[in-house]
């Protein structure tokens, strides 16, 4: 592996600490108030809609700088939210979630932007598994420990020792930024002008049947991903709000996840293998909650936690696999097209969520069977992108880690 991937595995050790703190503590303390699903749904929605423009302005001032002034960035909209969460409390609810959205959503954005345009730069087509199969095994360590560090935090401390805490990660992440390689895809000999990104992806999208089915890959994952990563959080809310509880729950979680990481590097099964493993075990979860009983909710998260570990590594490693032969200037393109479908089709599955009352309603159901729809779909978008390649491959040598499985 690269000297700039393994920077970057000890940057998504800070950088995950903060994450998987937000993704859960702060998805509960919005949730604690007024046990709303439509508050959750709310600061979700304004999540990824800032998301989706970081994701695109960090793109196109990696034209201009390097992936450290885009970390920057992303530390100091971390740290803006944590000092709202502490500070700042306005009379108007939504509002004051919005700007906490906001806030996450552009660190998000930034922090994601810099890391894939990085990774799709700096390594090799055999390095990617490598990549995000060591960055998935820091991130169930670190969701393993930060719960249960962050519940004894705020037992004895409130939640305002935790948002201090996160304070300090912030700091951290923002000091290593400067040790991170100076990425960047600043003109160098060729200064011809570049087309425009919507103009040069329409010219793709009509030449490329791959991209087509590429596209449609991510457009049906962002329904499924929000799904799973919201409801994982409000079932296991419905069924405690112990902070020790929900910590030791999501030790489960992350146990359960090793055990496919186990899998992963025993069997050395193969992309798609993987891929089709973690979507079955995911709609299993999903189908599961049909039944109503709160142990099965813990049953369901179970199983998409393994199953997202699965689906996870190898939907990442294929959709990076796809990108890399393009240029870096097309790999950009690419990876802010990818991130603008997902965060549409979140956003869209959100907007749905914030109708929805209970886990028995109609319009819960009818997500289930359309998010169970959108992941089986994606094993067969992949395969179909990766079978356009085959005519091609000979005329412009693509590496033999694209060969379809």
């Amino acid at each position: 592996m690269s000297h700039a991937l393994r920077r970057w595995l000890v940057m998504n050790l800070m950088s995950y600490t903060i994450f998987v703190y937000v993704g859960i503590f702060v998805n509960l303390f919005i949730w604690e108030k007024n046990r709303l699903i439509s508050e959750v749904a709310w600061y979700n929605l304004l999540v990824y809609f800032s998301w989706s423009f970081a994701f695109a302005a960090a793109a196109y001032l990696l034209t201009r700088a390097t992936v450290r002034l885009l970390l920057g960035i992303s530390a100091f909209a971390g740290g803006s939210a944590f000092l709202i969460l502490s500070f700042l409390e306005l009379d108007n609810r939504l509002l004051w979630i919005a700007l906490i959205g906001a806030a996450v959503g552009v660190m998000y954005g930034f922090f994601s932007a810099a890391q894939n345009l990085s990774v799709s730069m700096s390594g090799t087509s055999a390095e990617l598994g490598q990549y995000f199969s060591a960055a998935a095994s820091i991130q169930q360590a670190v969701t393993l420990a930060i719960p249960l560090l962050s519940a004894a935090i705020i037992m004895y401390f409130g939640y305002s020792g935790t948002f201090a805490l996160m304070l300090v990660f912030v700091v951290c992440m923002l000091v290593f930024s400067f040790a991170m390689p100076k990425i960047s895809m600043k003109a160098g000999k060729d200064d011809s002008p570049r087309p425009s990104t919507l103009g040069w992806l329409w010219r793709e999208l009509l030449r490329k049947p791959g991209l087509r089915w590429f596209s449609a890959s991510n457009l049906a994952a962002g329904v499924f991903l929000q799904f799973q990563q919201l409801f994982l959080l409000l079932f296991t809310f419905s069924v405690t709000e112990n902070k020790f509880w929900i910590a030791a729950l999501n030790g489960l979680y992350t146990l359960a996840t090793l055990g496919g990481l186990f899998v992963y590097r025993k069997y050395g099964l193969k992309d798609s293998t993987f891929l089709m493993l973690g979507c079955l075990l995911i709609a299993g979860g999903f189908l599961i909650v049909l039944v109503p009983a709160k142990p099965l909710l813990i049953v369901s998260n179970l199983l998409t936690a393994v199953g997202m570990f699965c689906f996870g590594a190898a939907w990442n490693t294929l959709q990076f696999k796809w990108i890399k032969p393009y240029s870096e200037a097309g790999q950009a393109k690419l990876l802010v097209w990818r991130e603008t479908l997902i965060c549409v089709t979140r956003i869209a599955t959100l907007l749905i969520v914030m109708s929805v009352d209970d886990f028995r309603s109609p319009i819960f159901v009818v997500l289930i069977g359309v998010s169970v729809l959108c992941l089986l779909a994606v094993p067969y978008f992949e395969y179909r992108a990766r079978k356009t390649l085959e005519p091609d491959r000979a005329k412009v040598g693509l590496p033999s880690a694209l060969e379809a499985e």
